[in-house]
């Protein structure tokens, strides 16, 4: 995948009533109009309220920065089939964006490298990302929240201490075993690792997680896409191996279920991590 120093701004919208204490209904929508090369910031540029399209190392970001930063940022690593505008969107995570937004976080996300499965490339763009928007959100506290396949990639970034001030983990289901997944996934898994799959299934049955920072997960014992026992909880187990903080929340249902997206159980995780 391509990968560059470079930080292009390619659109720039205000969120409209994201104040502290505020709940708002939507995130705006960004209207894709580029700006010119000569205008393009650096990547510790400044950052004004809004949600910014941005390049990130290559890969397609979006970064949404409140009215009234709190100097904490969450940078979400995407499931299957996500994409860096899924922070934009008012369904699964895009609504707790929201709320995070509202009190004062500032998120970020990355297309980072699409299906990749907690490949290098996916990692790398997830720590550009974060050092780029810690840069330009003006964060001193940054927190790590991964959906489904995301797990993957979140559990490499805590473990190879690619995220600067990094103080909490949070998993919405969370994929731990690439193993649990890949008969059903097979064709997917295949296109991102190629020849190497037999040592991502190696690797990454289940990925090393230590205990680096505490972790807090959601996730369903009726989930048949990414089976609690072998994902979530495994995960978990590492880390109280390794002497840190781990909670898995047992919720309902199937996966993409409401009962796994926690607003208020995030904030409050969030704050115990920072004391």
């Amino acid at each position: 995948m391509r990968r560059s120093a470079s930080c292009a701004l390619l659109a720039v919208a205000l969120l409209a009533g994201a104040c502290a204490g505020e709940r708002p209904s939507a995130l705006p929508e960004v209207a894709a109009e580029p700006s010119a090369p000569s205008a393009a910031p650096s990547p510790v540029a400044p950052l004004a309220p809004g949600a910014h399209r941005l390049e990130i190392g290559g890969e397609a970001a979006t970064v949404l920065v409140p009215e009234h930063p709190n100097g904490r940022l969450v940078v979400y690593a995407h499931g299957y089939d996500g994409r860096a505008d899924a922070v934009l969107s008012e369904d699964a995570f895009g609504g707790l964006a929201a709320g995070l937004v509202a009190e004062g976080y500032a998120v970020a996300s990355s297309d980072a490298a699409g299906n990749a499965w907690g490949d290098d490339a996916s990692v790398d763009a997830y720590a550009e990302l974060a050092a780029a928007a810690t840069a330009g959100a003006g964060a001193t506290d940054v927190f790590l929240v991964a959906e489904s396949m995301g797990g993957l990639a979140a559990a490499r970034l805590v473990e190879e201490r690619r995220i600067e001030g990094l103080r909490a983990y949070a998993g919405i289901y969370p994929l731990c075993d690439l193993g649990s997944v890949y008969d059903d996934f097979r064709e997917s898994v295949d296109a991102a690792y190629g020849p190497d799959v037999p040592r991502a299934l190696a690797e990454l049955s289940p990925v090393a997680l230590d205990g680096a920072v505490p972790v807090l997960f959601w996730a369903s014992p009726d989930d048949v896409t990414v089976d609690k026992e072998r994902n979530a909880d495994v995960c978990a187990a590492q880390v109280v191996a390794y002497g840190g903080s781990a909670v898995v929340v047992e919720t309902d249902g199937r996966h993409l279920d409401p009962s796994n997206f926690d607003l208020p159980g995030l904030l409050g995780f969030f704050d115990s991590a920072v004391g």
